[in-house]
């Protein structure tokens, strides 16, 4: 059944307000990252799972510009490819704040040095590479609607969950000096920044001109539901191995 461009484009906005009442927001992970300082091993347990994490995203983005037919969509994701990776500056990527601020976190509540290849020790648990094997599969999917669809959940998420995880990484200011604090912070600064001058109008705008039926419309949502199931399965399995006794 043919839809309105403005009837699309209204669905399209409603999807993406969702994700505030979403697990993958939502959820007893974020809400024991928020709740006070945790011990070292839990810390530790996430930050490795979340630097998996964080880098197989960077390999969405660029996935996302091979398989988006929209030039416009292409266009916006190589800016963000490009804002990713320091906007060329390779001592600003986003991934090596992102080092420094979990491998500084983590020195000081062990009271000791610890070093990226402790960090990155393991590559993950199976269920974070379960995760981004799905996901990837979102963002590489021969459906350009899918495609859409996961893209707009992925920004739909990203400021939120940014908000978050610095809420939590306030928890350990004491650790740190004032000004060391708010240079360690950087990696969210950034995201935080990147988010807030995100044009949401824009991302549903991409997903609604896809969208001429009610095919189109539950094929998007196939892509967004699915990059928002799975985050929350995700974080679910992060706050359990977090609370697992070693």
């Amino acid at each position: 059944m043919p839809v309105q461009h403005a009837a699309a484009t209204e669905t399209i906005r409603d999807l993406a307000g969702s994700v505030r009442r979403h697990p993958a927001l939502e959820n007893d992970f974020y809400r024991h990252w928020m709740s006070g300082p945790l011990p070292f091993r839990q810390v530790e347990v996430f930050a490795r799972e979340f630097y998996a994490r964080t880098i197989d995203t960077t390999v969405m983005i660029a996935l996302s510009v091979l398989h988006t037919d929209d030039l416009a969509a292409r266009a916006a994701r190589v800016k963000h490819l490009y804002t990713e990776y320091g906007n060329g500056d390779p001592d600003k990527a986003h991934l090596l704040l992102l080092e420094r601020m979990l491998t500084g976190l983590l020195g000081r509540l062990r009271g000791g040095g610890y070093s990226v290849q402790e960090l990155r020790a393991g590559g993950g648990r199976p269920e974070t590479r379960a995760f981004g094997d799905a996901r990837r599969a979102l963002f590489t999917d021969a459906d350009p609607r899918v495609v859409q669809g996961a893209l707009l959940a992925q920004d739909a998420l990203a400021h939120s969950t940014t908000i978050r995880m610095y809420e939590g990484m306030r928890n350990y200011k004491h650790l740190y000096d004032e000004e060391d604090f708010h240079a360690s912070c950087e990696y969210f600064y950034v995201h935080i920044c990147e988010a807030a001058k995100s044009d949401r109008e824009e991302l549903v705008a991409a997903a609604a001109g896809v969208c001429r039926d009610e095919v189109d419309l539950a094929q998007v949502r196939r892509g967004f539901d699915g990059v928002l199931d799975l985050t929350a399965a995700y974080w679910a399995a992060v706050h359990r191995a977090m609370r697992t006794p070693a």
